[in-house]
């Protein structure tokens, strides 16, 4: 190589120095030469190309997402399709934040309260207010969470559902 060259730079994969732009691949702000930057599975070039690093290595497309590499990586409970970027876990699950929604209404839940039923069926605290929440046998009213609660606390006796207090009530008379 002639020494006068401008060197653009070396290549973090073989340490080799960089001397033509038509030779230099940039990704995840490293330097690498085209013939370099290549998938760890099937070795095809990237430059230029979708790719995922995932766990220190790069893939190609094809390999990433139809290989055994993606048994690695999380599948969305919801849709069924590869989580390539945040997850969300819940209830034991993992989710695409946007994925994560009300059954009923279909509001995002991410970061929100939220409520399942008994088929793990999620709610929001509203939607699951309005359809699940069980009338109290005495009273009549909903039996909700108490102010700054997220929990609901109810007394089932033969098959019937009371507030605490008025099942107490209830056996007081």
């Amino acid at each position: 190589m002639d020494t006068n060259a401008l060197c653009f730079g070396t290549c973090v994969k073989c340490r080799g120095d960089i001397y033509r732009a038509d030779q230099a691949c940039q990704a995840m702000g490293e330097l690498y030469h085209d013939r370099c930057f290549t998938c760890f599975t099937c070795s095809k070039k990237l430059c230029g190309k979708p790719f995922y690093y995932f766990s220190g290595r790069v893939y190609c497309e094809e390999d990433y997402l139809y290989s055994s590499v993606k048994h690695f990586a999380e599948v969305c409970t919801f849709c069924g399709y590869l989580i390539t970027d945040m997850v969300l876990q819940a209830l034991g699950k993992s989710f695409h934040p946007n994925c994560f929604r009300c059954v009923v209404c279909n509001e995002k839940l991410e970061g929100k309260p939220f409520s399942v039923d008994t088929q793990n069926k999620i709610y929001c605290v509203k939607d699951y207010q309005r359809f699940l929440a069980k009338p109290c046998a005495v009273c009549g009213q909903l039996i909700l969470p108490t102010e700054g609660s997220n929990e609901i606390v109810r007394v089932v006796s033969t098959g019937r559902s009371y507030h605490v207090g008025c099942f107490d009530g209830k056996s007081n008379i």
